[in-house]
C-alpha cells in the first residue's frame, strides 16, 4: 500500500475558505473515482490553524502516479492556489506494517 500526505498552508485566516472550496470543486468525488483509490482524510494540525495535510491511501505507487500526473487532479489544484500561501507539497511512502 501507499500513503500520500498533500501539504496545503493557507493564507492566514483562510483555512475555512481552503476547506470550503475542496468541498465545492468536489475533489473528494473525482477522487474516489480513481482506480486504485483506497482513503482519504482531512488533517488540520494542531499548531499551525492555516495547514492542512491531504492524507491518502493508494492500492499501490502506480495507481498514485497516475493520479498525480492526471489532468484533473491539475485543475482542481489550480483552483486552490488563489487560497494558498505556498505551493503544495507532497510527501509519498510505502507501508511496510500497520496494526489495526
Amino acid at each position: 500500500m501507499t500513503r500520500s500526505q498533500l501539504y496545503l498552508q493557507a493564507r492566514p485566516g483562510e483555512r475555512d475558505e481552503l476547506l470550503h472550496e475542496l468541498d465545492r470543486l468536489e475533489v473528494f468525488v473525482a477522487i474516489r473515482k480513481q482506480p486504485g483509490f483506497l482513503a482519504v482524510e482531512i488533517l488540520v494540525p494542531r499548531d499551525d490553524p492555516d495547514r492542512l495535510v491531504v492524507a491518502g491511501s493508494w492500492s499501490s505507487p502506480e495507481h498514485y502516479e497516475r493520479w498525480r500526473s492526471s489532468a484533473a487532479r491539475d485543475e482542481l489544484l489550480g483552483g486552490l492556489r488563489p487560497l494558498l500561501a505556498d505551493e503544495p507539497k507532497v510527501s509519498v511512502y510505502q507501508v511496510v506494517d500497520a496494526i489495526d
